[in-house]
């Protein structure tokens, strides 16, 4: 029965683990040429309007490629334009690709200012590493570890090294399982949910998708709150706030990544 089993679980994370290193993205030379003028631009920059037109030449390399320094880069021209709230989320993208970056980190908290703070789930304490690992990284280890996983499976079906395989390929086959549900978590959280930023000084959220709706809360929303994007009505956004507070507010006061 477990035999059996190792010939349709080994083989599956074969594909699995190809699917997971094919994950990457490089520039190419046009590309590279954009960054390069954005980071002129931003380099040449003295006024809000020069700064918001790097932030824009970077804008424009995001639409091709994912790439967090360029992200990082983005967050900073938006900063330097007074435009917190688009910092924020710049920042909040970039953090996704360079967790580690400590002076992501500083620009991100300063940008945040007096904001509340999105809470960490549970599975994010329990899973240590889920904030440590960038996005990508955490596929480009479910592929190692499950095309290594999948060549020690492969071994063990024609009992070539033993017990030590067998054991070694069934621990590599609960590792990357775990894994898999991480990277898995981080596609959830960022890829199918929406996420977004307040752009607008003092915005008022409201009960429903209308002026006419009262206020969803006692305060005003600053620039550079957080939410999650539950729904969108015509040009209105319902959002979740840190700690589950839910209302509407218009998208032209917000920016949504």
């Amino acid at each position: 029965m477990i035999r059996h089993w190792r010939k349709l679980l080994f083989p599956a994370f074969g594909v699995v683990a190809f699917v997971a290193i094919a994950c990457g993205q490089r520039p190419d030379l046009e590309t590279a040429r954009k960054i390069q003028s954005a980071q002129e631009n931003f380099d040449k920059a003295e006024t809000p309007e020069e700064y918001l037109r790097s932030a824009g030449i970077y804008q424009d390399v995001s639409k091709g490629i994912t790439n967090g320094a360029v992200l990082y880069n983005q967050g900073n021209a938006f900063m330097r334009a007074g435009e917190r709230g688009r910092a924020v989320a710049s920042y909040r993208e970039a953090e996704r690709y360079r967790p580690r970056d400590p002076y992501l980190q500083a620009n991100l908290d300063f940008a945040r200012g007096t904001s509340e703070r999105p809470r960490k789930s549970v599975f994010e304490h329990v899973v240590f590493w889920q904030n440590w690992l960038s996005y990508p990284e955490k596929f480009t280890f479910l592929g190692t570890l499950g095309l290594a996983t999948f060549a020690l499976g492969m071994l063990s079906l024609f009992d070539i090294g033993g017990v030590i395989v067998r054991r070694t390929a069934w621990a590599g086959l609960v590792v990357t399982c775990v894994l898999a549900v991480s990277a898995t978590y981080d596609w959830y959280r960022f890829d199918y949910r929406d996420h977004g930023v307040v752009t607008a000084d003092e915005v008022v959220a409201r009960k429903g998708n209308a002026e006419t709706y009262a206020p969803a809360f006692t305060d005003k929303l600053d620039e550079g709150t957080e939410f999650v994007l539950l729904d969108r009505r015509g040009d209105w956004l319902m959002i979740k706030l840190p700690g589950g507070p839910e209302g509407w507010i218009k998208d032209d006061s917000a920016v949504v990544y």
